[in-house]
């Protein structure tokens, strides 16, 4: 009897703040891209990865290190990434078939010295076959845009570590220009407002926490308050305290502007033949940033045209790469 397997594809969003791993369509993880590893005795022990990971950030003892593979859009430790990239496969075991073919979608910006990395520490956790999918290409395909047409299609990308702009058409890039100005960005932001305005000291993810609630960069947005909690610098003491959606938007402003910027950079490197199609069929967003509120009225605002939030920001990465992995043929595997 001649046994087989049947091949399998994974797609992976490998994101800076959260990762989504889908099997044949099928989202399987989706959590941060964190992960908690034991030091001791000269070894690496994984503890946790995703939420269980992220939750013990700033709460660990000496020998336990939360760590994020990428920062900023970019491999910030390759050994955590090899770590991490072997992890999330382990947990597939059960769901795929040995050696599955892992469609990865990637950052733009990162370097030939990441790619590389990347590839080899997927192969060292069991993948036959890595494709790399550059993150542009998987937000067209997942918010629903035919990018192989003529016509000249834009989408802006608001991720956690990274904000991306690209001008698409023929199934290649156009013009494109990214900027770490992110979200990512506008929580350091909001911990750096904090710290100047009141002497306190809040954590990143309390920022973020912060910037989900009762961010609103709406010019007439009613004034809103959340309470929560901080470090006192001048007497090193907890504390709670309010903030006001009008201190976020004083606090996120700068960032929002410099993401104008970047879209303005790109839209003046439109090719003329381009512009008509896109003052006609408009800019599409996607990515966390997409969900602040009052962002799409401000970018309509500022750039005179068109401005459409994808239905699904935050999924459609992962849901176009794998519509792009099974695009791609199977090279020919013995296994």
């Amino acid at each position: 009897m001649v046994g087989w397997q049947k091949s399998t594809d994974i797609a992976v969003d490998l994101g800076t703040a959260n990762t989504i791993v889908s099997v044949d369509g099928e989202v399987i993880f989706n959590g941060p891209s964190c992960i908690a590893i034991e030091r001791h005795y000269g070894s690496d022990k994984v503890v946790a990865i995703g939420k269980r990971a992220k939750v013990m950030r700033g709460r660990t003892h000496s020998n336990l290190e939360v760590i994020n593979p990428l920062s900023n859009g970019a491999i910030s430790d390759f050994e955590v990434t090899k770590i991490f990239m072997a992890t999330l496969i382990s947990i597939l075991s059960n769901r795929v078939s040995s050696h599955p073919r892992v469609g990865i979608s990637i950052p733009q910006n990162l370097t030939q010295v990441e790619r590389n990395s990347l590839y080899e520490a997927t192969l060292l956790a069991g993948a036959k076959e890595v494709i790399f999918i550059e993150d542009p290409f998987s937000a067209a395909v997942g918010t629903g845009m035919d990018i192989n047409t003529s016509r000249g299609k834009m989408i802006v990308d608001c991720g956690s570590g990274l904000t991306e702009v690209s001008i698409i058409s023929l199934g290649g890039m156009v013009t494109s220009s990214c900027t770490k100005v992110a979200g990512d960005a506008l929580d350091c932001a909001i911990v750096d407002y904090v710290k100047r305005q009141k002497n306190l000291l809040i954590s990143k993810d309390c920022a973020e926490g912060i910037k989900i609630q009762i961010a609103d960069i709406s010019q007439n947005a009613p004034n809103t308050n959340c309470c929560v909690y901080g470090k006192d610098l001048l007497n090193g003491l907890p504390v709670g305290f309010e903030i006001s959606s009008t201190d976020v938007r004083a606090a996120i402003m700068p960032c929002v502007q410099k993401i104008h910027a970047t879209i303005l950079e790109v839209i003046s490197s439109i090719p003329p033949q381009i512009v008509p199609d896109i003052l006609e069929d408009g800019v599409i967003i996607t990515g966390g940033g997409a969900l602040m509120r009052g962002f799409r009225e401000y970018l309509e605002d500022k750039l005179k045209m068109s401005i459409h939030v994808s239905p699904d920001p935050l999924h459609d990465i992962s849901k176009g790469a794998m519509e792009i992995l099974k695009q791609i043929p199977h090279s020919s595997f013995i296994g």
